[in-house]
């Protein structure tokens, strides 16, 4: 029979590892409406005990980023089935704790900031300073993951679908924004809940809050929609060849189904036929010119390295003649260290590739310029806001999520649809196995393929030129807003 004292012992363990389930679920399957403030009233209720920050971290990412398991079997690349098991629920269990850790080290940050007094008898004031500082700074946190080779899906991105009009707001505070919101709200239910078990006044404050909540949703739900038109029809050729069947497909296959794409294209009087990521081996090439202007990925050599690009081939061409590469690749599944080269077969499907520009703008001039993500360049909103800036009218998303799981396409679905929210784009979807189809400027889906087959579609997307708030100035109020809090909070600490 447990004593108190072990039962006060396992809550403290429950409760935060319960916290980065239900978040790590919202983000995976989309229920933040139910799950998500729930998660963040716990971290923010367990963020004095250090250890509660990590379990609530690693449990989150464990979740969220749990498609990573799916990688197995990798004995396709030569790797036994059991050492294939200890690699890929190795690289999970990494991830996790690099989540965990991270979640620690903030939480080190609440405890010296927030929790040197009791909370709920602090000045409004004065909270709303440390709570938005504290805010501000796991939002600054997941930008800086989002330029680097990670993955990461955060909190920014688990609105969408979940809560499409606050996701709105990311026209004016992208991302990062978000995710400060969702911190807030999160304290102020731990804040009004706290309040109410202490017999203290909370009703003011959970009414305001809701308020606030309420206001923003209309806010955000805001838009004026763009009249669409249908002159510029453009093909989608899902491919759907698995990635452990790509390598034993030789080019007289894709050009037989390249073909049949082209034709579709064709008889549909479409303008453009866009096929998706690793679609084209190296040095592809057709004896007859193409019929229709196409973008397709593929693999090109450059200085003697092998580049992921999306190639261009304008009408009569028998080669590419434009291209943009693959910046951000996947740690040793395509970025291979040089020390490795010589065991690259049994890690990379390709033997290593080498990264191109960090520009997403891509001007093959026989379209309107465009802003390409290959693959997860797709969580980057940075690189995407900049290549509108330089005036792509149209976001362009390849990629080959093949062999993960639906989770996955849902994820990379919401960080598509939260692109085309921040700089009111259309994005256009192409994928090996899917998500294919038409994102709509308000990140609402207009078109979407069935997943797993192989399919032709015509899509109708709008090119423009206009700019949001985001995109103007990107993510440089949230960093003066984190200037002046910290500022604030260093003068409160050395007065």
């Amino acid at each position: 029979m447990l004593i108190p004292t072990q039962i006060k012992s396992l809550r403290q363990y429950f409760y935060p590892c319960l916290g980065g389930i239900l978040g790590g679920i919202s983000v995976s399957t989309h229920f933040w409406l139910i799950f998500m403030p729930i998660s963040l009233f716990i971290l923010w209720k367990g963020s004095e005990r250090k250890i509660a920050n990590f379990w609530w971290g690693f449990f989150f990412v464990l979740i969220s980023h749990s498609w990573l398991y799916d990688l197995h079997p990798l004995t396709w690349l030569g790797f036994s089935w059991l050492a294939s098991l200890i690699i890929t629920i190795s690289i999970l269990l990494f991830c996790a704790f690099l989540g965990g850790l991270l979640v620690y080290l903030w939480g080190l940050l609440v405890e010296i900031i927030l929790w040197k007094e009791d909370v709920f008898k602090m000045k409004i004031l004065t909270l709303t300073v440390k709570v938005f500082f504290l805010s501000l700074t796991w939002g600054i946190g997941e930008l800086i993951l989002s330029q680097t080779p990670l993955f990461w899906i955060g909190l920014g991105e688990s609105l969408v679908p979940g809560d499409i009009y606050l996701a709105g707001l990311a026209r004016w505070i992208g991302a990062s924004g978000l995710c400060v919101f969702q911190l807030l709200i999160g304290f102020w239910i731990f804040f009004s809940h706290g309040r109410w078990i202490r017999k203290l006044h909370f009703k003011k404050i959970f009414l305001l809050g809701l308020l606030v909540i309420i206001f923003l949703h209309l806010f955000g739900g805001l838009i004026t929609p763009i009249k669409r038109n249908y002159e510029y029809p453009v093909a989608i050729w899902q491919t759907n060849i698995p990635t452990r069947e790509k390598l034993k497909i030789d080019d007289e296959f894709i050009k037989e189904k390249q073909s049949v794409a082209q034709k579709y294209a064709l008889s549909n009087k479409a303008k453009l036929l866009v096929a998706p990521e690793g679609t084209l081996s190296n040095n592809f090439y057709l004896s007859k010119g193409i019929k229709v202007n196409t973008l397709a990925g593929g693999f090109r050599n450059s200085q003697n390295e092998l580049r992921s690009s999306f190639l261009g081939f304008q009408i009569g061409d028998k080669s590419f003649t434009s291209f943009i590469d693959k910046n951000r690749l996947v740690p040793l599944g395509e970025k291979i260290p040089r020390f490795l080269v010589s065991f690259s077969r049994g890690l990379s499907a390709v033997g290593g590739i080498q990264p191109g520009s960090d520009s997403r703008f891509f001007d093959p001039k026989f379209t309107p310029p465009l802003a390409v993500a290959i693959c997860y360049e797709i969580s980057d909103g940075l690189k995407i806001r900049e290549a509108i800036n330089s005036g792509a009218k149209l976001i362009i998303t390849a990629a080959n999520l093949d062999p993960y799981p639906a989770k996955l396409y849902n994820q990379f679905l919401s960080l598509a649809r939260l692109r085309s929210i921040e700089n009111k784009r259309n994005n256009l979807l192409v994928s090996n196995t899917g998500p294919s189809g038409l994102i709509q400027d308000d990140g609402k889906i207009i078109q979407l393929l069935d997943l797993n087959v192989e399919q032709n579609e015509i899509v109708f997307p709008n090119f423009s030129s206009e700019k949001t708030f985001y995109t103007k100035f990107g993510d440089k109020p949230i960093l003066l807003l984190f200037i002046f809090f910290m500022g604030l909070n260093l003068f409160w600490q050395i007065n």
